[in-house]
C-alpha cells in the first residue's frame, strides 16, 4: 500500500475565497432585479420622500395643448387646470418660461400674484399666454409651475401649433453676383401673404433714389398654381427686377420696398438686393479691395502721406477708346496721376496706370467709409461709351 500525502488548503486562502464568491453572489442578485423589475413612468417614491402625515398631491387634466395657427405677432391663450388630490394644502408657484409663452394669472388671483394655495380637493386655473414670433412655422414653448407635491415638484405646460407669418418673401434676399454694364439682367421674386383679404399695391420700387432709373420693378398677382407651392399662403404678388444697361461699376446693395395693404392694415415689404456690376472696365493693385470694390488706403499720417498706384483695365472692342480724365476728388488733398495707356495680352487688353498721391503736410481727413464717416472717392470720365464715369470708392483717413 503507497501512502499519499494530502496537503490540506491554508485557512487564509479559504477565508479569502469564500468572500469572494459571497461578494460575486450578492452582486449577481442585484444585478438580476434591477433587469427584471420594470420602468414605471408617472410619481415614484424614494427615500427622501415622507410618506407619513397628510401631503399634497398635484393632479393635471393635460400639460399639452395644440392651439392650431396663430398670425405672426397674434397672440392667444389656454387654461389648464391643477387640482389638488391630497390632504394638504397645494403650494404653486411661477417657474421658468419660454421666450414667447407666460404664465398670465392664477385665476382669483390675490395680492400674492406669483403663488397660490389650493386647499384638498380644490383646483385653480392656471392661463398661459403665448405670442407668434419668428418667421412662421411649427412652434413649441413651454411655461414651468413650481409645487410643493414631493412627487412632483414642478410641472411643464406645453403649447404647440403653426405661426403663419403675414406676409413671406421667396427669395428673402436677391443677389446677383453677374449684373454686367454692358447688357440688361433681371431677377425675379414673390411676395406671398397669409390672409384672405387681397393684397392692394401703394407702391413697388427699388429703394435707391440713384439707381431708380436703372432698376425698375414691375408686379402681378400670383397665379393660383404659384400660390399653392408656399404652404398656407392665399394671395402674393410676383416681382420682376429688370436691370438695364449703364449701371457704375462694384457693389449695388439696397431694397426692393413694397406697400401694400391688407385689408385696413398697411404693410411695407423690404427684400434685401445686392448685385456686383462689371464690364469692360476693370481695377486691379495692392490696395484695391475687391471684396468690397473700394480703394483702401487706411490711416495715413499727414508728416508722411503716401503713394500707391493701381490699374484700369479696359477690354472689349471699345478698349482703345478709354482715356480716363480726372473730375473731382475727395479727400480734396488726393493728387491723381494718370499715364498713357499700354497694350497687353496681344493687344486685346489696355492697361492705365493710375498714380495716387497724398502729399505730406496734407490737412486731416476722414472718409473711411463707415456709418459715422462718408467715402472718399475718385470721379473719372473714362471716354468709354458704356460706361462714361467711373466713381472709385475710397477708404482713407489723413491724421496729424
Amino acid at each position: 500500500m503507497v501512502l499519499m500525502k494530502i496537503r490540506l488548503p491554508n485557512a487564509f486562502v479559504v477565508a479569502t475565497i469564500a468572500a469572494l464568491l459571497g461578494g460575486l453572489t450578492g452582486s449577481g442578485t442585484a444585478l438580476l432585479r434591477a433587469t427584471t423589475t420594470p420602468l414605471r413612468n408617472g410619481s415614484f417614491t424614494t427615500s427622501s420622500i415622507d410618506t407619513s402625515g397628510p401631503r399634497p398631491a398635484a393632479e393635471t387634466p393635460e400639460t399639452t395643448h395644440s392651439f392650431g395657427q396663430v398670425s405672426l405677432g397674434g397672440t392667444g391663450s389656454h387654461a389648464f387646470i391643477i387640482r389638488n388630490t391630497g390632504d394638504a394644502p397645494l403650494l404653486i408657484t411661477k417657474g421658468a418660461t419660454s421666450c414667447t409663452c407666460t404664465v398670465s394669472d392664477f385665476e382669483g388671483e390675490d395680492e400674492e400674484k406669483d403663488s397660490r394655495r389650493i386647499a384638498p380637493g380644490d383646483e385653480i386655473i392656471v392661463r398661459i399666454e403665448w405670442t407668434g414670433k419668428g418667421e412662421g412655422g411649427p412652434f413649441r414653448q413651454q411655461a414651468t409651475i413650481l409645487t410643493n407635491d414631493p412627487r412632483r415638484s414642478e410641472i411643464a405646460f406645453s403649447i404647440e401649433g403653426t405661426v403663419i407669418p403675414t406676409w413671406k418673401a421667396v427669395p428673402n434676399g436677391i443677389v446677383i453676383s453677374g449684373i454686367s454694364t454692358n447688357s440688361t439682367s433681371q431677377a425675379r421674386g414673390r411676395i406671398y401673404t397669409f390672409s384672405d383679404e387681397l393684397p392692394h399695391l401703394v407702391k413697388c420700387q427699388i429703394a435707391d433714389d440713384s439707381l431708380a432709373g436703372r432698376i425698375t420693378v414691375t408686379n402681378r398677382p400670383l397665379t393660383q398654381d404659384e400660390i399653392d407651392e408656399e404652404p398656407e399662403a392665399k394671395n402674393g404678388l410676383n416681382l420682376s427686377i429688370d436691370i438695364s444697361q449703364g449701371l457704375p461699376l462694384g457693389k449695388i446693395r439696397t431694397f426692393i420696398e413694397t406697400s401694400f395693404f391688407l385689408g385696413e392694415e398697411e404693410i411695407t415689404a423690404t427684400i434685401p438686393f445686392e448685385g456686383i456690376v462689371s464690364g469692360d472696365l476693370m481695377l486691379v493693385g495692392s490696395k484695391w479691395d475687391r471684396r468690397s470694390n473700394a480703394l483702401r488706403l487706411g490711416t495715413i499720417s499727414r508728416k508722411a502721406g503716401l503713394k500707391t498706384t493701381i490699374y484700369l483695365t479696359a477690354k472689349g472692342e471699345f478698349r482703345n477708346e478709354v482715356s480716363p480724365r480726372v473730375v473731382d476728388v475727395a479727400p480734396s488733398s488726393l493728387d491723381i496721376k494718370i499715364a498713357p495707356p499700354s497694350q497687353i495680352g496681344g493687344g486685346d487688353v489696355v492697361r492705365i496706370s493710375i498714380e495716387i498721391q497724398i502729399p505730406p503736410g496734407a490737412p486731416p481727413a476722414n472718409n473711411l467709409c463707415t456709418e459715422t464717416a462718408d467715402r472718399g472717392f475718385i470721379l473719372l470720365e473714362t471716354g468709354h461709351p458704356n460706361t462714361p464715369t467711373l466713381k472709385i470708392p475710397v477708404c482713407v483717413a489723413i491724421s496729424e
